[in-house]
């Protein structure tokens, strides 16, 4: 990460000058060299949303401090009461000295009991980051929607091990993890990003990916192009098309995740054999002499949502059940796109999609490799896998309208080795990674990119 940063603890100087219009703050000597900072002209300091001009004094002390005068302690009361320790950073353009992170996690809130946590399944993400940004110094929250106001915001931080709901700046960055794409495409939502792009607050991963959309955008890469799957809207004539061309096709929901709605079509001794993965039809499989009868049997879920119609490959499976391999990718601070984890997929033996909420187990990527084509075609494989998910990754991103650094990339291995992209998620898993005993590299790698966002760029 850049070696700009410095890590500061603020505390409260009295003996500092406390007029009312005038802010002091007093750093070491070798701190003001460090900046190069010339305290007869005039420095600002930003915290959040917050920016003070402040009159810079020099006092015996460690670089690790930074003394402020009883006013501006009260000035920044919101967030001195909740944190002493933040990085910082020295901006010689704008003679501004920035202190941060502030990271809220922008999630749906729901009710809950006092104490405990009022949202699903981020606890854990929350719980790391926490411990993390302790370590080097920042704030951490989680809130919804409906938290944002004129001032601050409405949310929630742990406090003696529970949850507490209290008023918070404004944030230096919301991540985004809405789980409904209905609530990230309302108007609701529109409204509090205005409100964030108003006061120059980046927000990340703004929206989901429509299946079709990023399909067509990956076509516009010509190396990309050959590891995608044909894919068309799903129309009767699509269809027809398709089965006369492949044995076996996948038929998606546009806008679908986890696993759901999806039907898995292959031609059987002349009949259609049709699968579908969820649902109280789901474990039936429908054979059908002709595609009328088939169309008609798959009019009552195309008619609730928009469908792709996609190739359906021959992909490696694990003892006979189907396998696909999940890639995180994240941004670091410099804006470059890594590989943060790759693990496989196995679906349970009635399934034909290897989700997790289907039912699927994670395999460390590397001894299944090993067990399907060997040790030294293992490793080639992996970093086949990472490099060309790091592509589909920084291609979706360069043509996206916000900021994307975080992604999940699916994909497949033929028997012949060759790799296919199965789709692109923009909101991916945070229950794919081993070791949760540990901090997850994809949160580590998620802080980079935070502080980034964070601070202005020198």
């Amino acid at each position: 990460m850049n070696n700009t940063f410095l890590q500061l603890t603020l505390q409260e100087d009295a003996s500092l000058s406390n007029h009312l219009e005038e802010y002091t703050i007093s750093i070491s000597p070798s701190l003001l060299h460090h900046w190069e900072i010339d305290p007869t002209k005039p420095v600002c300091l930003s915290i959040g949303q917050t920016v003070v001009p402040v009159t810079v004094q020099t006092t015996s002390t460690e670089n690790k401090w930074m003394l402020m005068s009883s006013n501006l302690i009260n000035r920044i009361k919101q967030l001195s009461t909740l944190c002493s320790n933040f990085l910082a950073q020295f901006i010689p353009k704008t003679q501004t000295i920035c202190l941060g992170p502030i990271i809220a996690i922008l999630t749906e809130i729901q009710e809950a009991k006092e104490g405990k946590a009022p949202f699903r399944s981020l606890s854990t993400l929350y719980k790391e980051l926490a411990h993390e940004i302790a370590a080097i110094g920042g704030i951490v929250y989680v809130c919804g929607l409906q938290g944002f106001s004129t001032n601050c915001v409405s949310g929630y931080i742990v406090i003696d091990n529970k949850w507490v709901q209290m008023e918070l700046p404004f944030p230096t960055v919301v991540y985004n993890r809405l789980h409904s794409r209905k609530l990230d495409s309302s108007l609701f939502f529109q409204q509090v990003c205005t409100k964030l792009e108003e006061k120059n607050i980046p927000i990340f991963n703004a929206q989901f990916f429509s299946k079709y959309d990023t399909h067509l955008l990956l076509k516009k890469d010509t190396h990309i192009q050959k590891h995608l799957p044909e894919t068309h809207p799903l129309t009767k004539q699509i269809l027809e098309s398709m089965l006369e061309k492949y044995p076996s096709l996948y038929i998606k929901p546009i806008h679908g995740s986890q696993g759901r709605n999806i039907i898995h079509l292959t031609l059987s001794e002349g009949k259609y054999a049709a699968s579908i993965s969820t649902g109280k039809q789901k474990d039936k499989k429908r054979f059908f002499s002709h595609i009328d009868q088939l169309w008609k049997w798959m009019q009552p879920f195309s008619k609730k949502r928009n469908y792709l119609c996609q190739q359906g490959i021959d992909f490696v499976k694990m003892k006979e059940c189907p396998l696909d391999f999940r890639v995180l990718c994240h941004k670091n601070y410099y804006g470059e796109w890594r590989a943060t984890s790759l693990v496989a997929r196995v679906a349970s033996h009635d399934a034909f999609v290897a989700n997790l909420a289907q039912g699927a187990e994670i395999f460390q990527a590397k001894s299944v490799l090993k067990e399907l084509f060997g040790k030294e075609n293992a490793h080639q494989i992996i970093a086949q896998l990472k490099e060309l998910a790091i592509e589909t990754a920084a291609a979706i991103a360069a043509h996206s309208n916000g900021h994307f650094g975080e992604m999940g990339i699916d994909m497949g291995v033929e028997a012949n080795l060759d790799l296919w992209i199965i789709e692109a998620n923009s909101k991916p898993s945070k229950n794919i990674e081993q070791n949760s005993s540990q901090i997850r590299p994809s949160t580590k790698a998620l802080l980079e990119y935070f502080i980034r966002l964070s601070f202005p760029p020198e």
